[in-house]
């Protein structure tokens, strides 16, 4: 769906250049200084803006180094929000990249890609489920500053592999629903008791 107008004057968001998103906890062991890098990379190529959502231990090395890298026009912290603004803010991105390789099961990946975004992801835990390559994004290797900066560029630069990503996404979003997954059990449950 499409944002709500709001949203982008709420968090002073550009609505002519692509968003890089990234929304979650800003921990360490999320990686996101190699979102930040990477997306330093990405400024080399194309205007864009980069939508970090979220709040954690992290938060304040991340702010030193947008600060210090002096790109601190070109990228937003929201801090923590609410759950309607969250709705709102997954929709605003044009791609969304998770750079953490501790991801058991990545519930905001799951929820960008329902909100139809290309993903750009490390190759670890379950983002591989959830991030084909060539699919619905880009798989990285882990803590790779250029690959990541490619995979984002790749899909900034092409908007129909964008739009075709992005429909990817969707649909494998709805096969890891929750509700569809308790759904299934069901209907293999009615079958059994029948």
């Amino acid at each position: 769906g499409t944002p709500n107008p709001h949203i982008y004057k709420d968090y002073s968001l550009p609505t002519d250049i692509p968003i890089v998103t990234y929304i979650g906890r800003l921990d360490a062991e999320k990686h996101l200084s190699v979102l930040v890098d990477a997306f330093i990379k990405v400024l080399g190529q194309t205007k864009a803006h980069l939508l970090v959502v979220g709040d954690g231990t992290d938060a304040d090395n991340l702010r030193h180094q947008v600060r210090y890298a002096g790109i601190e026009d070109k990228v937003t912290f929201t801090g923590r929000v609410s759950d309607d603004d969250l709705v709102e803010l997954h929709r605003v991105g044009t791609v969304y990249v998770m750079p953490s390789p501790a991801e058991l099961q990545s519930i905001a990946t799951l929820e960008a890609m329902a909100s139809g975004q290309p993903i750009v992801a490390v190759d670890a835990g379950a983002l591989k489920e959830l991030c084909q390559d060539g699919v619905n994004g880009v798989l990285c290797e882990q803590d790779d500053v250029d690959q990541i900066a490619d995979g984002i560029m790749k899909i900034l630069s092409d908007k129909s592999l964008r739009q075709q990503y992005s429909e990817a996404s969707i649909r494998i979003a709805k096969t890891h629903d929750i509700n569809h997954t308790l759904d299934e059990f069901l209907a293999i449950y009615d079958q059994v008791m029948q």
